[in-house]
């Protein structure tokens, strides 16, 4: 009885070390599944940081964007200003040329019917210094005519 109780024993000791060994390779399998796990944490931590500055750095970004984003709004809405404020000078500008167009436009008439009139003076003056270059050519004829009559009875006289 004594060899069974003992057999028994080391059985259980035997199956209590199987157990025990299966433990132990179980917690190495633990502890290298856990260095594993610490590892991955701390790679995952790493890209965390990483992320993280690259999320700061997009968030600089956007700020900067931002602010660009506000100077470039106040320099359209001055553009703006600055635009309706040329359309108000050209426009007005364009009523000046419209009344100067009006104005060269009176003034071409006048010149016309000046010219008009200069024509007709002109016409009338020229048939009035005809009729005088007439009248002084007859004058000069008949000048002519009766000197030479007057010369002709002096000579007779005489």
């Amino acid at each position: 009885m004594d060899e069974t109780v003992l057999q028994q024993v080391l059985d259980r000791l035997g199956n209590i070390e199987g157990t025990l060994h299966n433990l132990v390779e179980g917690q190495k399998r633990l502890e290298e599944e856990q260095l594993t796990i610490r590892k991955e944490q701390q790679t995952i931590r790493r890209e965390q940081q990483i992320l993280l500055q690259g999320q700061k750095r997009l968030e600089e970004e956007q700020a900067y964007l931002q602010s660009g984003l506000k100077e470039l709004n106040e320099l359209m809405t001055a553009l703006l200003h600055r635009q309706d404020e040329t359309d108000a000078k050209l426009e007005a500008l364009t009523m000046d040329v419209h009344n100067i167009h009006g104005e060269i436009t009176s003034l071409k008439q006048g010149l016309h019917k000046l010219e008009e009139k200069v024509d007709s003076h002109y016409q009338q003056l020229n048939e009035r210094l005809d009729n005088i270059q007439l009248d002084v050519d007859f004058a000069v004829h008949k000048t002519t005519e009766n000197e030479r009559e007057i010369y002709k009875i002096k000579s007779r006289l005489f």
